[in-house]
């Protein structure tokens, strides 16, 4: 074998291509196969040292399909059941030797850093002679015969028999995530088989009238998404913050952000965010309100609700009915007026007319289509390559959903290269 040639090539060093190479050297070392990455920046991992707001959430316990957006939802759970959160927590405790600890459904390093996640499996690597060449970004990739051929921005040559395109998707493109994926293999594999990259779990942006002034106040409640026709595009549940842009996050937002992006790149003008301020039913807040109206009659309302709303709370929800709440007594107000603002802390409708653009999101929908590759993440079209992790046509909620993937498909394209060298 020549000095330049690999078994293995794989393109991109972020949490799926780390994750593969790992499963690709805890037996290729032995048999002494060539494994190398390519990370066209400084280091490896950037993006997943992000992960998590840093924490890391490797993995969830109870993941759900009905979670996931692709264009092979059946594929995607066999994926899931071939290797699942079971596989990954073993793999990270027994071979990478990561301690793990579990909030909930959600799991973690027991240290609560991204950098023990990428210290472990850089450190992993390490060992086992896998090479990684830092700042030498891949620029265009042929095939001949039964060997691929790598070019990079050095001027350097290098010949592979597997290819593996773990460059991510569009999201964070400091750290080199910008979609690569299309250029690469556009010329290997057939056009129509890649779904236009859109931000995901995402902020959301409202011009409505006052939003701005509850910059920075989170709520515990729920979001649903209505279309222009005002049927229920989707829901979820947890927390809201709205932020200084003038809009609303918080992981129940991101959660619904991907259908967000869908209705208004196909047109719909008309969004609405409908946020549940509280977690409270309107008649639960009712009852709340009607007590308090007769426990301080004396109290201006925003005096009055303080203890069950922020103020900010209280103020753009009585804005909204045109009343200031700290000029107006609340046993001044009639059961009409209680009735209107329970229903408004239960239902508050806020126009959207945009989203957070590829700096704001954390993951990208689109990529290539799941169903134009094998069960082992290969291509259809072309033996020996395959697409893993953001750069394939498949994302999730928040919660270990994306991660989960990522390693799922890393692990089974190094089942299937490993049968191929």
């Amino acid at each position: 074998m020549r000095s330049n040639q690999y078994d293995c090539i794989i393109v991109g060093g972020g949490a799926a291509g780390l994750y593969c190479a790992a499963q690709l050297a805890k037996s290729a070392f032995y048999s002494g196969k060539k494994i190398k990455i390519f990370e066209g920046g400084s280091r490896v991992g950037n993006k997943l040292a992000l992960t998590g707001s840093g924490r890391c959430n490797l993995t969830n316990t109870a993941l759900e399909i009905a979670n996931y957006n692709t264009d092979d939802i059946e594929k995607l759970e066999s994926c899931l059941n071939r290797y699942g959160e079971a596989d990954t927590t073993y793999f990270y405790e027994n071979v990478l030797g990561v301690v793990l600890e579990q909030k909930g459904t959600l799991v973690y390093p027991s240290t609560y850093k991204s950098s023990t996640v990428v210290d472990a499996l850089r450190f992993y690597l390490a060992d086992n002679n896998v090479e990684t060449d830092l700042k030498d970004k891949v620029v265009s990739i042929s095939k001949n015969d039964d060997l691929f051929e790598i070019k990079t921005d050095s001027d350097k040559t290098f010949l592979s028999k597997n290819i593996v395109i773990a460059t991510g998707g569009i999201t964070y493109p400091s750290t080199g995530s910008t979609g690569d994926v299309v250029k690469l293999v556009e010329s290997l594999t057939d056009k129509d088989s890649f779904v236009p990259f859109k931000p995901a779990l995402t902020s959301l942006s409202s011009d409505l009238t006052g939003i701005k002034a509850m910059a920075g106040i989170r709520c515990r409640g729920d979001v649903k998404i209505l279309a222009g026709d005002g049927t229920v595009k989707a829901e979820s549940e947890g927390e809201i913050l709205f932020t200084k842009e003038g809009g609303i996050s918080g992981i129940c937002v991101m959660d619904v952000s991907d259908s967000v992006v869908k209705l208004i790149d196909e047109g719909d003008e008309d969004v609405k965010a409908v946020l549940n301020l509280t977690g409270k039913t309107a008649g639960e807040l009712l009852q709340m309100i009607f007590i308090r109206r007769q426990m301080y009659p004396q109290r201006n309302c925003a005096d009055a609700l303080s203890g069950m709303l922020l103020r900010n709370v209280t103020d753009f929800v009585m804005k909204k009915m045109g009343i200031k709440a700290d000029k107006m007594k609340l046993r001044e107000l009639d059961d009409s007026k209680l009735i209107e603002m329970a229903h408004l802390l239960s239902a508050f409708p806020v126009p959207v007319n945009g989203y957070g653009d590829v700096d704001k999101a954390q993951v990208s929908s689109g990529g290539f289509m799941l169903s134009k590759l094998d069960d082992n993440m290969q291509t259809q079209s072309c033996k020996g390559l395959y697409i893993i992790g953001e750069a394939v046509n498949v994302n999730g909620i928040c919660g270990g959903y994306n991660l989960q993937w990522a390693w799922t498909s890393a692990a089974l394209a190094a089942e299937g290269i490993s049968q191929n060298v």
